[in-house]
């Protein structure tokens, strides 16, 4: 029976493989933003069925399971061959550190014979793969692909900070154990490594939590009981200034700032959203945050060994409104944490969440689409002339105005770019984005 199973593998997977319309990439976008990424002319087709090479790691170590698995899901038949087989991506194992890769640092390889993802560890490789999985198109674990063709690319990377944490307080409604090993999945995904849980557990409770912890391991996420913020002699600072402080008096500090990173809060207008925390923090608030600020003392800096955001369950019912809560804005924390600070460029990440808004969303991951709440920047003509730039936070959102006291509709002036508007001008807006009308009119009286 087991001739007969293998058999019809290896018949059936090559007719599987052929099934399917071609996936076609055309820009690298990556998230978190990595340390070096140059994009080339050239591109690379990856097979359905590709041939995967081990170089200097097990074929059954966890982060090669890991990896094989993954690419199933992403109905791809992948298949072990030898290493002095041909091969369309080579998982490999430095022979020799490199030592500006560091322990979690990767280089990934796209070139038009195939992919190379290298790494000190298996750590390594597997943010590596991570970052290959974003070159793939965002509905490749929903439809299958006969073939994906991807651009040629190198991006060599490495973390900024080594404690990129989520904390998550269940005192109010505990998530159940399938809803914690999908906030694991999406912190994987964004290269974010520790998940501090907190709250009284009974005997069921504590079971879950090791299962919780051997599944984490798999991704390369830590989970944390109650003791987490002093481990090796760490605390926890909630805000920025309190961080640096501490770490001045040579205490090694993660940084917890609220005001930018308390996820329990509203994330867009609370007139239409979930129930939530007093307080608004949107994305672009979130993403504003850097743990070390320019200018900060060298000796000081040092001392900041991460951060992480908070979610408390006091205000939410469960797990899909966790998930609801920190996405997008997980995304901000994991740039903030991951990438250097000269990489952060909020235009660019905006551009980027909204690529993986539809990657999260095949996943079937549930997020906020974002604050529609318009920014104003206005620039002063003359005594009475003010010109007005508007913007939102979610990019291709179409912003409908009126100037004459009606409210305005689909059929009202459309905004285009900056406009000349005499200073105590009532102004009134709706957002539109996907075809649909968002929160409601907002008003405003130019100054």
């Amino acid at each position: 029976m087991d001739k007969i199973r293998l058999l019809l593998l290896v018949v059936l997977l090559p007719l599987l493989a052929c099934c399917g319309e071609r996936g076609v990439v055309k820009d690298v976008n990556v998230t978190p933003e990595p340390v070096f990424g140059v994009q080339r002319e050239g591109s690379f087709t990856l097979r359905a069925n590709p041939a995967v090479r081990v170089v200097n790691v097990g074929q059954n170590s966890a982060t090669v399971k890991y990896i094989m698995k993954s690419m199933r899901q992403a109905r791809m038949y992948p298949r072990l061959v030898a290493v002095s087989m041909e091969c369309d991506v080579e998982l490999r194992v430095n022979d020799t550190v490199n030592s500006e890769l560091g322990e979690e640092g990767y280089l990934l390889e796209v070139r038009s014979n195939g992919i190379r993802l290298s790494a000190n560890t298996e750590q390594g490789l597997f943010y590596a793969f991570q970052t290959l999985l974003q070159l793939f198109p965002a509905d490749v674990t929903a439809k299958r692909y006969s073939s994906v063709t991807m651009p040629e690319c190198t991006i060599l990377d490495y973390p900024r900070f080594a404690w990129r944490g989520l904390y998550v307080n269940q005192s109010g409604h505990p998530l159940l154990l399938k809803e914690l090993k999908r906030l694991v999945d999406v912190m994987a995904a964004y290269k974010m490594n520790r998940l501090c849980v907190d709250g009284i557990m009974d005997s069921l409770q504590a079971r879950d939590l090791e299962t919780l912890r051997s599944y984490a391991v798999e991704h390369w996420v830590i989970v944390e009981d109650a003791e987490w913020g002093m481990e090796n002699g760490a605390c926890v600072a909630y805000g920025l200034r309190e961080g640096l402080d501490s770490a001045r008096e040579g205490v090694r500090t993660i940084i917890e700032p609220l005001d930018w990173w308390d996820f329990s809060r509203y994330q867009a207008d609370p007139r239409y959203q979930p129930r939530a925390d007093d307080g608004v923090i949107s994305l672009r608030r979130s993403y504003e945050f850097d743990p070390v600020p320019i200018g900060t003392n060298g000796h000081v800096a040092t001392n900041v060994v991460g951060g992480q955001c908070r979610l408390l369950t006091d205000c939410i019912g469960g797990g899909k409104e966790a998930e609801y809560m920190l996405l997008p804005r997980l995304l901000a924390v994991g740039e903030s944490l991951w990438s250097p600070r000269e990489k952060h460029d909020w235009s660019r990440f905006r551009r980027k969440v909204e690529v993986e808004k539809d990657r999260l969303s095949e996943r079937g991951f549930h997020f906020c689409e974002g604050s529609f709440t318009p920014h104003f920047t206005a620039r002063r003509l003359d005594e009475t002339t003010m010109n007005i730039s508007i913007e939102t936070e979610v990019p291709n959102t179409y912003i409908f105005y009126t100037t004459d006291g009606t409210m305005p509709t689909r059929q009202s002036s459309i905004y285009l770019g900056p406009v000349n508007l005499a200073r105590g001008t009532h102004i009134k807006l709706l957002p539109v984005y996907k075809g649909d009308e968002r929160d409601s009119v907002y008003e405003f009286v130019i100054k």
